[in-house]
């Protein structure tokens, strides 16, 4: 009995870990497959067999990672907005810097955050028209992160009197909405005007952010645009 106990134990001990890398690399191919499904088929049209396929893994492993097709859904979605959110931490919003300087860093790297996630864009014009039941994790989970730091930033730039005072449930929309739609209107505006559409984080960005603060109206007391330097042809 005693020789069997140690034999037993010695081959515990010998017993070589096994990796965790093939099971990382197998869940990062899983995501990057599932996000080009989601961005083709939507939430409900795409399949997890469909998912395995372009992963090129076996559909088991689909649930060795994920519980059911929601939870690969969720983990998508929170791979990407996650990356995002890491803009927060960035200096510029713990310094003195102006709203302004503030509200332009943030419109510039949401402009770059949609020059690398087209994939990601197609998926959310989706879940936006269907309404599904995710829009609320979505919600809970992402999107109020971002709606309280900009809106935190709003009411800042209130208080300094750079900003006259607005609700913030209705200029958040309005300047996130700017930069999205122009995205997925892009083919079409391009289609239209028969011109290319410079969306570039510095243009772009800057044209967004006199819209928000300065507009286009005239000031009638000086004869020029509030906006006179702002993104012009």
């Amino acid at each position: 009995m005693t020789a069997l106990k140690q034999r037993s134990t010695g081959t515990a001990v010998g017993r070589r870990r096994k990796s965790a890398k093939p099971d990382r690399d197998s869940r990062a191919a899983i995501l990057n497959a599932a996000r080009s499904v989601f961005a083709q088929r939507g939430f409900e049209g795409a399949s997890t067999r469909e998912v395995a396929e372009v992963a090129g893994v076996n559909n088991a492993m689909i649930y060795y990672h994920f519980k059911d097709k929601e939870k690969l859904y969720r983990a998508v979605l929170s791979d990407s907005f996650s990356a995002f959110e890491c803009i927060w931490d960035h200096a510029i919003f713990r310094s003195l810097a102006s709203t302004r300087e503030k509200v332009q860093k943030y419109v510039e790297e949401f402009i770059r955050f949609q020059h690398r996630n087209e994939e990601l864009r197609r998926i959310m014009s989706m879940e936006f028209a269907a309404c599904t039941k995710n829009y609320k994790w979505l919600a809970e989970n992402h999107f109020i992160h971002s709606y309280d730091r900009l809106a935190a930033l709003l009411k800042e730039g209130m208080k300094r009197g750079e900003l006259r005072k607005v609700d913030p449930a209705m200029a958040i929309p309005s300047l996130v909405g700017m930069i999205i739609h122009s995205f997925i209107m892009r083919p079409i505006a391009e289609h239209v005007t028969g011109k290319k559409l410079d969306l570039t984080a510095s243009r772009f960005g800057n044209f967004v952010t006199r819209m928000f603060f300065d507009g286009l109206g005239l000031d009638r007391h000086k004869g020029k645009s509030a906006g006179h330097r702002g993104y012009s042809q």
